[in-house]
């Protein structure tokens, strides 16, 4: 099983950005390429994906900094994406390790590194930049 670390420096608050991760509402915002959409029913959450909707629970402390993501893409499956957000100052950097899940082709885990990518570009976009509407 592989993993891949990226890091993105967001011009935030290391609070502010722990807070808006920890929000599952807020994953189809930042994350445009896995979550489609999301729903809750109950105390869960289920992310809509291209390849169909899963359960998805986040695990945060905002003092630490800890934000997981973990995926249940079929019963009794449980995958997990960690990251940590870093004070530096009034700034925060972001560390993001996904793991290669088993089953999943390693084509399908570059693409998910690749579009990682652009999603932390727009995560990043989304905090530093007030919309005045």
């Amino acid at each position: 099983m592989r993993a891949d670390t990226k890091t993105i420096s967001i011009d935030a608050d290391s609070a502010k950005v722990a807070r808006f991760l920890a929000d599952p509402q807020n994953l189809p915002r930042w994350a445009v390429g896995f979550a489609k959409a999301i729903r809750r029913e109950g105390d869960s959450w289920y992310v809509k994906t291209a390849a169909g909707e899963m359960e998805v629970r986040i695990s945060s402390d905002e003092k630490s900094g800890v934000v997981d993501f973990l995926m249940s893409p079929t019963p009794g499956v449980e995958a997990l994406a960690a990251s940590r957000v870093i004070p530096r100052g009034r700034r925060s950097e972001y560390v993001f390790t996904q793991f290669q899940s088993p089953g999943m082709t390693d084509e399908a885990f570059r693409q998910s590194v690749k579009t990682l990518e652009h999603e932390l570009t727009v995560l990043k976009a989304l905090l530093e930049v007030e919309c005045p509407l």
